[in-house]
């Protein structure tokens, strides 16, 4: 009995770590959501509220990042490269992480109208956490690598339109913005936001990773 505990022990949790993932992708979603909804808003209370969701939202992918690394760490064999385990949970957990600090600082600098560029960045942050949100459970089984490749297309083609809207960006707002303070604030909401593509991106070229090693 203590040899079949080991070695069922032993053996790729392969559904373990996906329902983790896609517990993970599923609250990334309704994070990306809040964030969206954040900036389309001007109502003061809404704002408060959607902050305080999105903060609850990244608390609970921290739970799910640390329950990752700790099934990692007792699972001999994994499904997929460890690597890639621990790389995609922590891209995630960037995508979260940034754009809990992104919906901070609004709320600590008390920007209440914002920039459309702002607006912008956070619709392209939903859509691509959408693309992530569909490809992450087609990794169960590969039943559909053309849609994860899809998926991965699409997130790099967000994480360029974000590009160019954040130097342009940058460039309204150095050009239009006369008070030095006001200038610092948004920018670092900016570049929090990008941030916060930058990590989609990172995320899908993980699960491109994964399907040249495995599809």
């Amino acid at each position: 009995m203590r040899l079949d505990r080991l070695i069922r022990h032993l053996l790729p949790k392969a559904n373990k770590f996906l329902e983790l993932f896609e517990r993970d992708v599923e609250n990334l979603a309704l994070c990306s959501g809040c964030l969206r909804r954040l900036f389309e808003t001007t109502d003061p209370d809404a704002q408060r509220r959607l902050v305080r969701e999105i903060e609850e939202f990244e608390h609970a992918g921290d739970e799910v990042t640390h329950d990752i690394f700790h099934e990692l760490g007792s699972t001999f064999i994994t499904p997929i490269d460890r690597e890639d385990i621990g790389a995609l949970a922590s891209a995630m957990d960037n995508i979260a992480d940034n754009m809990d600090r992104a919906a901070t600082r609004l709320d600590l600098f008390e920007l209440r109208v914002f920039p459309r560029f702002f607006v912008d960045l956070a619709v392209i942050i939903d859509e691509a956490v959408k693309e992530l949100r569909i490809a992450i459970p087609l990794l169960n089984d590969m039943r559909d690598i053309d849609r994860i490749k899809e998926a991965y297309v699409r997130v790099n083609a967000y994480e360029n339109q974000a590009d160019l809207i954040f130097y342009r960006a940058l460039e309204s707002l150095f050009r239009e913005e006369k008070d030095p303070i006001a200038l610092m604030k948004k920018r670092e909401v900016l570049e929090l936001l990008e941030t916060a593509v930058d990590a989609c991106e990172d995320a899908a070229v993980l699960l491109e990773n994964v399907l040249v090693k495995h599809a």
